[in-house]
């Protein structure tokens, strides 16, 4: 899910509740489910990543001295490995993996979020938090004898 499409799913339409609520369940759903596979791909580049590293491993013991290792030791080999093209892809391919689970596991926190507004949006609706102020008789009365006043005392000041 790319950056503009995560920030519209965890927007508001604080007209249409029922709409946002009803709709919840199947954005959290898919995206849970980009999560998951996320998640499976930085499990699948980590093993890329390990079979690259054994494989670059296998041959410098093969032919140490293709890859400038005079004496082979551990750490020699370790050095040559990681140093090695093959393995500088194949870890910035898991680095690239665990950036985009995180960014989908953002957006499953996010409607989390999301959830947790709609559920105070509701309540502050049921409180009619959002309703016009209504003016009783007796102060539509008051404001209507004020008026009329102010108008008089215009008209005399005249």
């Amino acid at each position: 899910m790319n950056k503009d499409k995560a920030e519209s799913v965890v927007e508001i339409d604080a007209n249409n509740l029922d709409k946002e609520c009803i709709r919840l369940p199947s954005d959290y759903l898919q995206a849970a489910y980009q999560s998951a596979e996320a998640k499976r791909d930085v499990a699948e580049a980590r093993a890329e990543l390990s079979v690259t590293e054994a494989d670059l491993a296998k041959e410098i013991r093969a032919d140490p001295t293709t890859y400038g290792i005079e004496k082979v030791t551990e750490s020699a080999i370790n050095s040559a490995v990681i140093t090695s093209p093959g393995y500088i892809k194949a870890k910035q391919a898991v680095q690239d993996a665990e950036y985009h689970a995180d960014l989908a596991q953002a957006v499953v926190w996010a409607l989390e979020h999301k959830k947790r507004s709609l559920t105070l949006l509701v309540e502050l609706h049921g409180m009619s938090y959002f309703a016009k102020p209504k003016v009783s008789e007796a102060g539509r009365d008051a404001v209507e004898r004020m008026t009329q006043r102010k108008v008089r005392r215009a008209r005399e000041d005249e």
